[in-house]
């Protein structure tokens, strides 16, 4: 969800100001508070300044109240607040150019990083200090995020290939969610330079604001990722409840791939060492490709287990099932649609020619960075890297599995902490700092 859609949200009280309030005792007299800002990311950490970062302080309403700047060490007070509850929140940018110089990085835009926004009672008896973490680009309230990506699959002949690929999604709030519409995309962008098409300055990806017909005011760059695979999990608002610190796995094939299976063509398919593989039998969703390739012959390995609800493919390139790259040249995000953005408003753009020529064959969606909810960038952890397909709005890093592809590695996010025995994972929209790799577990965790 887009933070000024959050800041809306947090600002909006049912009732009279005063129901909104909780109690304070009546002769507290005004109260000094301090705030210590840090960055979530331990890259930013280390590299970038703390000092003037603006911490606002809102009431429940929204109204600013007061607005002043850390000092050099990330520390901030504010004297003589008058009792009350509140709202805090810090933010700071940084130009293009500055940050590419300080983090050596080749962005092409400004780069924006707030905190969440935290409720505050101030008053005399209670805490009075607060600690503010800084991420980069839009906030997550929604707690869905990507846990674990196993794209590298397991070896060629020994193992299931592509066959065992999967995602895993998980909740990270404190709050049931629910899967049900959830959009779960492949970010399209280029690989390689090509003469033939235009490319933005830095990152040296597509520069899609020169693809045919798109408007001239658009900031098709900075505010839109464009998709190639788009899946959209089933259930119409409450089917599929995901419980704080659960997950659900979308399995390319929904099956035991350790053990042997027969195959659409009626043959059997098999590994030889099973260790290498997983077991995808209890996956949640499944991405079955069949009813949607039209005349095209279905892939024998592509098997509907009745069991397993199937996923709704909207949009899936030249693909005749869930392949992920093995050697991660995609990268993943997830979005919900809108009110205002929704499938039957989806637009599709070609690439960007050089020269300007029309080109309407081959579109991709343009999905706004503002409805995306968690976005991962993977790149080879073997050969070149490729050129970015996020920016830092929505992740600042890059992941890669050890070994590379076929073995049998995925990528999965850290545990951050444990609340009253949740596990909370970290989320610092930087995937160099957020993930790790291990052999392959579905609801499994790094530690």
């Amino acid at each position: 969800m887009k933070l000024q859609k959050y800041l809306m949200l947090l600002f909006i009280c049912t009732g009279s100001f005063s129901s909104c309030q909780k109690e304070l005792t009546p002769n507290n007299g005004p109260v000094d508070i301090t705030a210590d800002v840090t960055y979530a990311s331990q890259e930013y950490q280390e590299k970038l300044p703390v000092d003037t970062i603006t911490v606002n302080i809102y009431s429940l309403k929204g109204k600013l109240i007061y607005s002043a700047k850390t000092g050099q060490d990330g520390h901030i007070a504010f004297p003589e607040l008058a009792p009350n509850t509140y709202r805090i929140q810090a933010v700071t940018s940084f130009k293009v150019d500055l940050f590419n110089q300080l983090l050596n990085r080749e962005e092409d835009f400004d780069v924006t990083f707030s905190s969440e926004i935290k409720e505050i009672m101030v008053g005399t008896g209670v805490e009075n200090h607060w600690d503010l973490s800084l991420v980069s680009g839009n906030s997550n309230p929604n707690g869905l995020v990507i846990k674990q990506i196993y794209y590298a699959g397991s070896h060629a002949t020994l193992g299931a290939s592509f066959r065992d690929q999967f995602i895993e999604i998980f909740n990270n709030s404190n709050q049931v969610q629910y899967a049900d519409s959830l959009c779960i995309a492949e970010a399209y962008g280029a690989n390689s330079n090509n003469a033939l098409y235009a490319y933005q300055a830095n990152s040296k990806q597509y520069d899609w604001s020169k693809s045919y017909e798109m408007p001239p005011d658009m900031k098709a760059n900075a505010d839109y990722v464009y998709a190639q695979t788009i899946l959209r999990l089933p259930g119409k608002g409450r089917d599929y409840p995901i419980a704080p610190g659960e997950s659900m796995v979308i399995a390319a094939t929904a099956t035991n791939h350790k053990a042997p299976y027969e195959g659409a063509d009626g043959k059997v398919i098999a590994v030889q060492d099973p260790s290498l593989t997983v077991d995808l039998s209890n996956a949640d969703f499944e991405a079955y490709y069949a009813p949607y390739i039209g005349t095209s012959r279905p892939l024998a390995s592509d098997v509907d287990n009745p069991n397993v609800p199937n996923v709704e493919v909207l949009r899936r390139g030249s693909g005749l099932d869930l392949i992920m790259n093995q050697a991660a040249q995609q990268s993943w995000f997830i979005f919900r649609e809108d009110e205002v953005w929704n499938e039957k408003k989806w637009k599709g753009y070609g690439l960007p020619f050089a020269d300007g020529r029309v080109n309407t064959s081959g579109t991709y969606i343009q999905v706004p960075i503002d409805l995306i909810l968690d976005a991962v960038e993977l790149q080879s952890s073997t050969s070149t890297q490729y050129p970015k397909k996020f920016s830092a709005q929505n992740d600042a890093g890059w992941t890669a599995v050890d070994g590379g592809a076929r073995s049998s590695y995925a990528v999965i996010r850290k545990t951050k902490e444990l609340v009253n025995g949740r596990r909370v994972l970290q989320d610092s929209n930087n995937s160099k700092d957020d993930f790790v790799s291990i052999k392959a577990n579905p609801k499994g965790f790094a530690d």
